[in-house]
């Protein structure tokens, strides 16, 4: 999270064989906590999605569900807001970076998980390319976040605006569901929170008294949330999705657990990011593969929930779902981060499709949609490393460095 130096500037295409980094991770100033950060809070996405099924046999299941859910996704989010912040000398928002990374990416997985959706349910129904389906409202509301980049930048005040504009959310009778307009303002003050942060603001949990202080934490809104999870339970506070009139509550009500869940929230990420090792692991280089390892878990996840394997009685405790659908859950996100399914799935996530969208880039830029990616705005540490990439990042050949 260093000050953009000149280096930062530098722009290298990727090895379009090997997908080797050039910005290796040995590179001045890189700060693996990021890589670390992206990759657990997107395996604790996965784990918090198989579990979800049986958070209404168990309540200490549900709690499980209902603690990651407060802090795996706005981690997630943030993390998304850090990497957009505008840089010296290039535009706030790089239309290229949009359509490639964002925009074509969408339009796949939407068609994919609509197609998948109507063969598993057997039946044919048309869709909407603007009405996301299931994991893919991410990318939209992304997108939408990555456009409006320029308004909070010139913002006094842009927190307390885009909270002021979560809130008001909640008064509306239903919001559409084009655009995940309602996930979009509601995740809306995490991403315009990554937008803002400092390198002081994370040196603060870096502290060996919050540090220290962390498992404590998250012990305590594991507690608060087990004793609230049957009210919690309903899908519209999970998600993100319900207003008051949809959730059936008094709009003051309404505001004043979204508020409260916004504070457990904030208190649980940093907790979360407190306890992140800030050096190398031997999982930080499967950071790089996030978007991966978020679009396509819930193929699988479908077919397992097809197969009637949740109606197993011996799954409805916490003392069997948790490890032994926790254990499936990250080995699931370990091995969709790892090279081979990076390279194979690249075609998905990162399509070439959006090279015959787009103009030839600039004299110096990158060609093609992984080195419009690379070209951006990304690694938090100045570096220009994107978001979320479609290529393995380094350390990941042969057995992973410690």
């Amino acid at each position: 999270m260093s000050a953009p130096t000149a280096a930062a500037d530098r722009t290298e295409t990727p090895d379009p064989d090997t997908g080797a980094d050039p910005d290796t991770a040995e590179a001045p100033g890189r700060q693996p906590l990021f890589d670390n950060a992206k990759f657990a809070a997107v395996a604790l996405v996965v784990c918090a999605h198989t579990w979800m099924p049986l958070a209404g046999a168990d309540r200490t299941v549900a709690a499980a569900v209902l603690t990651v859910a407060a802090f795996a996704m706005p981690v997630f989010v943030t993390l998304c807001g850090r990497f957009a912040q505008p840089r010296p000398g290039r535009p706030a928002v790089d239309g290229r970076r949009l359509v490639t990374g964002v925009a074509v990416p969408y339009l796949v997985f939407q068609v994919l998980y609509n197609l998948v959706g109507m063969a598993l349910e057997g039946r044919f129904a048309p869709f909407s390319l603007l009405e996301p389906r299931w994991l893919t409202w991410f990318l939209l509301s992304l997108f939408v976040w990555r456009l409006t980049v320029p308004l909070w930048t010139a913002l006094r005040h842009p927190l307390a605006v885009a909270v002021l504009v979560a809130a008001a959310s909640g008064a509306a009778r239903a919001l559409p569901e084009e655009l995940a307009l309602s996930r979009t303002l509601a995740f809306l003050p995490w991403f315009v929170l990554g937008l803002v942060l400092r390198p002081h603001h994370v040196a603060l949990l870096r502290r060996p008294a919050v540090r220290r202080w962390a498992p404590a934490v998250l012990a305590a809104v594991f507690a608060v949330l087990w004793l609230a999870a049957p009210e919690l339970l309903n899908p519209g506070w999970v998600e993100y999705t319900g207003s008051a009139a949809q959730l059936h509550v008094p709009y003051p009500v309404w505001l004043a657990v979204r508020a409260s869940l916004g504070l457990l929230s904030l208190v649980a990420g940093a907790a979360f990011l407190a306890l992140l090792p800030e050096g190398r692991t031997r999982w930080t280089a499967l950071g790089a593969a996030s978007l991966h390892v978020y679009l396509l878990h819930g193929l699988p996840l479908k077919l397992v929930q097809a197969s009637g394997v949740y109606h197993a009685r011996v799954l409805h405790h916490a003392w069997t779902a948790l490890p032994l659908f926790g254990t499936f859950a990250l080995t699931l996100a370990v091995v969709l981060a790892l090279p081979p399914a990076v390279r194979l799935f690249t075609p998905l996530v990162g399509p070439r499709l959006a090279d015959r969208l787009l103009k030839a880039p600039p004299e110096g830029e990158p060609r093609g949609a992984r080195g419009a990616a690379q070209s951006g705005s990304g690694r938090p540490d100045g570096h220009g490393r994107p978001e979320f990439t479609g290529r393995p990042a380094p350390g990941l050949r042969g057995s992973p460095r410690p």
